[in-house]
């Protein structure tokens, strides 16, 4: 589903990976896209400092990022076209900021849809790129659970 369209040619796709079925979705569509472009894609996992610190047994949220980040590249490499030129970033900010700022300059911004069957619709990421951003803006509809 094509929430903005591109009015310039787009010369990168961006995609937002968080480790749900919905960015699987829109990274798969964004690596496709990239390679009918013939473009590069660039691949995005924003993390934050959790809201109390203290110890914990969970990973460090840059770490999962790049856990999250390391999947989504196996996963694009393992397909039998990909773009030639991929990128990743874990980037420390808020999502939203930090991938509106990865698709400035005629990128397009490929995002996950949240929700089950026609009931998707833009989670609070998307909601967020929706009303700040200008550029090219796809939001892909997570696969029916087989």
């Amino acid at each position: 589903m094509i929430l903005r369209p591109a009015v310039l040619p787009v010369t990168h796709v961006v995609v937002g990976v968080d480790g749900s079925a919905g960015a699987e979705a829109a990274l798969c569509w964004a690596a496709a896209e990239a390679v009918r472009c013939q473009t590069g894609l660039r691949i995005v996992s924003a993390w934050q400092e959790p809201a109390l610190a203290g110890p914990s047994l969970a990973d460090h949220p840059a770490q999962t990022a790049a856990h999250i980040l390391q999947k989504a590249l196996a996963r694009i490499l393992s397909q039998q076209h990909y773009p030639r030129r991929i990128g990743c970033a874990a980037l420390r900010g808020t999502p939203g900021e930090s991938l509106l700022a990865e698709a400035r300059g005629s990128g397009l911004l490929v995002l996950g849809a949240t929700g089950t069957g026609a009931g998707q619709v833009p989670g609070a990421i998307g909601r967020y790129c929706l009303q700040h951003g200008s550029g090219p803006l796809v939001l892909v509809p997570a696969a029916a659970p087989s």
